[in-house]
């Protein structure tokens, strides 16, 4: 709505460079412009029973669950057509994004990512029953529910970027390296599905299962840990029993399953690198996913500090969002985020 009333000077001034959705935005406006007559906008409280909002959102259902490949055509006629940008509002960072666009339209994506793609997006389908855009799987990954360091990590995922597998089985590889190539465990020549979904290695085993009884605690079924739900995790869905969206819930689930996934991945390297493919203790496992858990926790509550202004996180969602899984969370304070001296950790199953 901001895009169409409040933003809408700079956002045409802009060429529409800096705006989200600016294909939409573009084509809206366009179409507002066509009209003879005045158009103005009412806001209405979403899922309260209103007969068009309820109307707009199951025709947004509808329009999610269409294959992707079904074309569209937003282009406006050339009449209303707003094209570049004005040179006087250009600054560096709108001239950037214009050459980074130009650029993406113009490289093909490489042939290993296309396929991780088309495998998340039939997971999510399956999963939460709604088609994914890839570039909705992109974004998913840039989400600030998920830490730098797991983000560059899924960002190798989906390039299939990783040395490990096939990538020892070039011809210009020695025999000693390709050795790198299989499983000592499995006995089977590698790759990220193995290491991450099939692997009989102690380190996966038990952190998915550590995540699973952690996710009980929530009430909401768990999705599972595999390539849409894990690598995807910022696009799964949860919803009530009146179809109304569990965005707290959604938002633990990227966070759980995403350091979960990156742990499996750093044990994993750890066994073969430093301890010549000896396994982990469970205790050892155990004691490892906590930490980074909490640690994750303890993040989300300093993010919440006012220093922060605009880019601090609202202290009452990281309540409501880890206070599903938190140790006696009924008997802490009520400003416990935001109070370093109240000490805060995950329930432990029993």
């Amino acid at each position: 709505m901001n895009s169409l009333t409040k933003f809408r000077v700079k956002h045409e001034d802009t060429g529409f460079l800096m705006a989200e959705n600016a294909e939409l935005t573009r084509s809206i406006l366009a179409a507002l412009r066509a009209r003879k007559a005045h158009t103005a906008f009412e806001w209405v409280k979403g899922h309260n029973g209103h007969p068009r909002n309820e109307g707009a959102d199951q025709c947004a259902g509808e329009g999610a669950r269409k294959p992707p490949t079904e074309a569209l055509d937003l282009s406006p006629p050339a009449a209303l057509r707003l094209s570049g940008a004005r040179l006087g509002m250009t600054t560096q960072k709108i001239a950037y994004r214009a050459i980074r666009n130009r650029k993406n339209t113009s490289c093909a994506q490489r042939p290993a990512a296309v396929t991780t793609l088309a495998v998340i997006a039939e997971d999510l389908a399956e999963v939460c029953d709604y088609q994914v855009t890839d570039r909705a799987i992109w974004l998913s990954l840039r989400k600030k529910d998920i830490t730098r360091e797991a983000r560059q990590f899924l960002w190798k995922l989906v390039q299939d970027a990783f040395m490990v597998g096939r990538h020892w089985l070039r011809p210009s590889m020695p025999d000693l390296l390709k050795e790198r190539a299989t499983c000592t465990k499995c006995l089977e020549v590698e790759s990220l599905d193995h290491i991450l979904f099939r692997c009989e290695a102690r380190g996966r085993e038990k952190i998915t299962s550590l995540l699973r009884k952690t996710w009980e605690n929530t009430g909401v079924a768990f999705p599972g840990l595999r390539w849409g739900t894990a690598v995807g995790a910022g696009c799964v869905i949860f919803k009530s029993s009146n179809d109304a969206r569990l965005t707290l819930t959604e938002r633990l689930w990227t966070i759980l399953a995403t350091e979960s996934l990156y742990l499996i991945w750093k044990l994993r390297c750890e066994r073969v690198i430093q301890k010549d493919g000896r396994d982990f203790s469970n205790a050892e496992i155990e004691s490892r996913w906590y930490a980074t858990i909490n640690r994750r926790l303890t993040l989300d509550r300093r993010s919440t500090a006012p220093f922060l202004e605009k880019r601090a996180l609202d202290a009452k969602a990281v309540a409501a969002t880890w206070s599903m899984i938190i140790e006696n969370a009924e008997n802490l304070p009520p400003n416990w985020v935001g109070d370093g001296g109240v000490l805060v950790g995950i329930r432990r199953g029993r």
